[in-house]
């Protein structure tokens, strides 16, 4: 167990908390964070492309012009690739990219992505997220107070938060349960509320 400092939003020192090295130390595997990610750009696809094929597009099943004795190529009919108008070859159709990928990786991947915001000391945890006023200027004001930047915020049911940090512009709230590794990547900051780290460690080890 590692010894953590604990900060109010005013970026003071209120306590401290016992970080699991299995989940804030673990050794940084970064093929294994790639994987992850892949995974998860893989679900976030749409799979909605479709184009036709020459057998839905509309037209006649007519030759263009003779098999034989005109010295052109033979033809099937004005529905094939190689007309314009025509259907496109190997087209696209709608489809999942959704494969799946052991719970294992993904909670060993997440604890890699904690465990490198603790080396490259952009994790913070403060005591509680228990905002004065449920506004935009309030988190921007606690954000600016501990000099984190672009920030990923995370905690347990906080409506306030919630609503407060959908319009900051380089910043985002981020649920507990909803901590991915690709999220935990796209900001150099996050900050995490004393019960959520205990959360995420439960989840973790597997005592939830």
């Amino acid at each position: 167990m590692a010894s953590y400092d604990v900060i109010d939003l005013a970026n003071k020192k209120v306590g401290s908390i016992d970080l699991n090295e299995a989940v804030f130390a673990a050794p940084i595997r970064r093929h294994l964070l790639t994987e992850v990610i892949n995974w998860q750009r893989a679900k976030a696809r749409s799979g909605t492309q479709s184009v036709k094929t020459r057998t839905e597009v509309n037209g006649t099943t007519k030759k263009p012009y003779g098999q034989k004795h005109t010295g052109n190529a033979r033809q099937g009919d004005t529905k094939s690739n190689q007309h314009r108008g025509g259907g496109v070859a190997f087209a696209p159709k709608p489809r999942s990219y959704d494969y799946a990928l052991p719970k294992a990786k993904r909670r060993a991947a997440l604890a890699i992505a904690l465990s490198l915001k603790v080396k490259e000391g952009g994790l913070r945890v403060v005591k509680s997220f228990d905002l004065t006023e449920a506004k935009t200027k309030t988190v921007a004001g606690a954000i600016k107070a501990m000099k984190t930047g672009n920030t990923l915020l995370v905690d347990g049911d906080n409506v306030g938060l919630q609503r407060a940090a959908r319009n900051l512009g380089d910043s985002q709230y981020l649920h507990v349960n909803g901590l991915n590794v690709y999220d935990l990547l796209r900001f150099p900051s996050l900050v995490m509320t004393e019960s959520a780290v205990k959360a995420i460690q439960d989840r973790l080890l597997g005592n939830d």
